[in-house]
């Protein structure tokens, strides 16, 4: 006889294996979590940014977003808290950053949440590991605040300067390069606040920081200019103009025109200052340095020159004062100096002669903020700083005021 066993027997093994496989995790993790399990075991280094170094929590998790997002997060906790959307600890989902305070005030630590409650992290004790977040009273209880990070720092680029200096991105470093085919780091500077806002810096890092206004770091703003001593020669000898959200950009020896986090180790290391230039624009409230400023990088020198052809350094000044004022100075500079009245250096008013005496007397026009207008056979007509300026500063002879009336 033939015995048939009854379905209802399989029904419940049935359900319990659709049971079991729904509790089985089949999802693929995301982008964020498959990299960070790749560095598990990875050494914890206090200050670490890299595999091959060892890690932190803030620098494993810069690495992280760097390696899958494409972009740079700051390098400190108490900026990377600052990053993103904040997220309510109900809401946090793979992918997520996670961070925790020892003292309930100050970020210390920072983890990426995998899902399933777990945390993927450097720890002092072990490396990159993976510990639980809600199970784990010592994670649970020192939490502050998840952040989700899809995007890369903002940057100020409604400020002048800045999305000027973003257009060179990618240009190639090249010591002595001062034009869109390649910078050094002044270079790169100077070029940048030239072409955007007239405002012509001196050529290198120890002049440009002689100039401009000192700001403290709290009080940086985007455009500002960051120093920094010590890098290949001693001294000052790097800048980078400031962006926002914490970086700068930068015609790098090791690279090209970048961005770098200031709170970079290295940068920190060897930060100096910080200047302001927003002051150094050529004054348009004389006459005669508005139209002293029309020539700069357009006439050429030359020998005997009076006319925009080419000018020699009496020539020029002959020339403009004419122009604008209809005052006949006399051709050579050792007799313009005999014409007006001695004035002061620290009473200089743009407009004014400044005489430089090197080989012989060489007049120029003060444009403001110890800037002279003037023509040298290197450059022609060209704006030079000379109380940065090591040649021309020394060779301050004095300076005279001559009006029409």
């Amino acid at each position: 006889m033939k015995i048939f066993k009854k379905p209802f027997v399989f029904i419940p093994i049935t359900i319990m294996i659709i049971v079991l496989i729904w509790q089985i995790d089949f999802s693929t993790p995301g982008p964020i979590v498959k990299e960070a399990e790749q560095h598990v075991g990875v050494a914890y280094e206090e200050g670490g940014s890299f595999p091959e170094q060892g890690f932190d929590s803030s620098g494993f998790v810069q690495y992280v977003f760097n390696e899958v997002q494409g972009f740079m997060l700051p390098r400190t906790l108490e900026q990377q808290i600052e990053q993103g959307e904040e997220i309510r600890r109900e809401d946090i989902q793979e992918g997520d950053v996670v961070f925790f305070s020892k003292d309930g005030e100050d970020v210390s630590h920072s983890a990426i949440y995998m899902g399933d409650d777990r945390l993927i992290h450097p720890t002092a004790s072990n490396g990159v590991e993976v510990t639980r977040f809600e199970e784990s009273g010592y994670w649970s209880d020192n939490f502050v605040e998840a952040r989700r990070i899809t995007e890369p720092p903002d940057i100020a680029e409604d400020n002048d300067i800045v999305a000027g200096a973003h257009e060179y991105l990618g240009v190639p470093y090249e010591f002595g390069g001062e034009t869109p085919e390649a910078f050094d780091c002044s270079g790169f500077i100077q070029h940048v606040f030239e072409e955007v806002s007239d405002i012509y810096l001196p050529r290198t890092t120890d002049q440009q920081w002689e100039t401009g206004e000192e700001v403290d770091l709290e009080d940086i703003e985007p455009g500002d200019v960051l120093f920094f001593s010590d890098t290949y020669r001693e001294g000052i000898s790097h800048n980078g103009i400031y962006i926002g959200g914490g970086q700068f950009i930068h015609a790098s020896r090791t690279q090209e025109v970048t961005t770098s986090y200031v709170s970079a180790d290295y940068w920190q290391e060897k930060f100096t200052g910080v200047k302001r230039f927003s002051d150094l624009k050529i004054s348009s409230d004389s006459p005669i340095v508005t139209e002293a400023a029309r020539y700069i990088g357009e006439i050429p020198y030359q020998r005997g020159g009076t006319t925009r052809e080419g000018f020699d350094t009496a020539g020029f000044v002959e020339y403009v004062f004419e122009e604008t004022e209809g005052i006949e100075l006399p051709r050579y500079a050792d007799e313009q100096w005999e014409e007006g009245e001695h004035v002061d250096r620290e009473d200089l008013i743009p407009g004014d002669i400044v005489f430089l005496e090197a080989d012989y007397l060489n007049p120029a026009i003060y444009a403001g903020n110890e800037q002279v207008v003037h023509v040298t056979p290197e450059d022609g007509v060209t704006v030079t700083n000379i109380e940065a300026s090591n040649y021309w500063g020394p060779k301050y002879y004095g300076a005279k005021r001559i009006t029409s009336g």
